[in-house]
Order: structure tokens, then sequence, then C-alpha cells
């Protein structure tokens, strides 16, 4: 009879113990749904304000309209240019006796705030004979221009395709440049122009007055064979400056 009791409180204790634990496993299962639910939640809310500052799928958009920019790219047409040097060995009209020809300025920009630069010839102070190149900036930054058109003395906008500034180059080489010069200060900046009609600056150096006559030499690496470049003289307001002998090569 105490077995019979012993066994039956035993079974009471564990049908005691298990109904203990089924609310506890029921508590863990809704606490679990309940943080999924407000994951879910979050997750929805953190992607609707993704969207939202992005203005909706714009990434997706910007991604297919490089894929396309690239593929607009691959079938324009590349530009051939004629090499400059292959005929001649350097500038032409190198030391002005030649009088301006090959030489110009950029036109009055309003919108780029340049000032058509004040050019002559001055046969009384130069570097060598006859004369030499003098500038003059009246007013704000003015731009000179070495151009393969001798009978031109203003280019409205020297960095089309069309314009007379840029010299071809066909082979990888070095471009060697050097200039007499006297005055104040002023920029040379070597343009560059590619394939697809792109300009850029190849190199810019911003050379100090001298009040006597003064040498420069620059040699800029042309890593694209095919290529145009362009010589370039920016002169600040009220600057005068005077060049002479100016030489360019490929070497």
């Amino acid at each position: 009879m105490k077995k019979k009791n012993f066994i039956k409180k035993i079974k009471e204790k564990i049908s005691e113990f298990f109904e203990e634990e089924e609310p506890e496993n029921e508590e863990e299962e809704i606490n679990l749904k309940t943080l999924l639910i407000i994951f879910l939640i979050g997750f929805v809310i953190i992607i609707s304000i993704y969207l939202y500052t992005n203005k909706g799928f714009g990434f997706i958009k910007s991604e297919l309209n490089e894929r396309e920019d690239m593929e607009q790219d691959d079938n324009r047409e590349i530009i051939q240019f004629e090499d400059y040097f292959r005929k001649r060995k350097g500038l032409e009209n190198s030391d002005f006796s030649g009088g301006m020809n090959h030489w110009s300025t950029h036109g009055k920009n309003d919108t780029f705030n340049i000032s058509m630069a004040d050019i002559s010839i001055n046969n009384r102070d130069y570097h060598s004979e006859p004369q030499s190149l003098q500038m003059f900036c009246p007013k704000s930054g003015c731009k000179v221009y070495y151009n393969k058109i001798s009978n031109s003395t203003v280019i409205d906008n020297p960095y089309s395709i069309e314009s007379g500034i840029w010299m071809g180059v066909k082979q990888k080489g070095q471009l060697k440049l050097k200039y007499w010069y006297r005055g104040g200060d002023h920029r040379l900046t070597v343009l560059k122009l590619n394939g697809y009609g792109e300009v850029n600056d190849l190199m810019g150096l911003t050379v100090k007055s001298s009040e006597k006559w003064t040498k420069k030499e620059i040699i800029v690496p042309i890593k694209d064979e095919n290529s145009a470049f362009g010589i370039e003289v920016l002169l600040g307001h009220n600057c005068y400056l005077l060049i002479d002998d100016i030489q360019a090569e490929i070497v």
C-alpha cells in the first residue's frame, strides 16, 4: 500500500513538473515571435527610409545609365590627328621674324571672366633679332595661344576640336618646350586633346616675373599615342610680358 502511494506521489510530481514547464515554453515561443515581428517591422522601416532618400530605385537606374554611357563611349568615333611634327622640327615663327603670325588671343568671355590680350610686336626689346612678342592684359585674365593658322589673331573658342591650337602627336614620347621671357608672373599650360575630343591640362606651370631675359625649359611626358596638345599662356590683370625664341619638339 505504501509502495503504491509512493509511486502515485512520484507520478503526481512528474505531472506537476511538466505542467509548470509548458507555460514557460509557450512564453518563450511568444517572445521569439514578438522579436521576429519587431525585426521585420524595423527592416521594412529602414528599407522605406533608404528608398525615400534615394528617390526610389535611383541607384539601379544610375548603374544602368553608367552602362549605357560606357556602351556609347565604345561606339564613339575616335579622332585621328595629323602628326604636326612629322614634316617640321618645331613651331613656326618661333623667333617672331614673321610678326604675330601663328599667335592668337582668347576672345572676350564674360562668363569665364576672360579678356582679350593686347598683343603686338616689339622690335626694340628682344632676346634675339629681329623682335619679340609683346603681351599686355588690360583687365582680367588674358590667354594667348600658339596657333597653326597663321593669320588668325582672335580665337572665340580655342578648346573646340576645330581650333587651330591643336598639334597632333602620333607616337609616345616627351614634349620639350623652351622659351625666353621678360616681364610679370604668368602661367604656362600645355593642354591635351584626346581621341574622344576631351580637353584637360597635361601640365600647368606658374612662372615668376623677371626683369631680365630669362630662359624657361620644361619637359612634358606624352602617354597617349593618338592625341594633340596646345600651348596656352595665361596673364593676370595688368601683366606685361615679352616672349621670344619659343621652341617645341618631340623627343
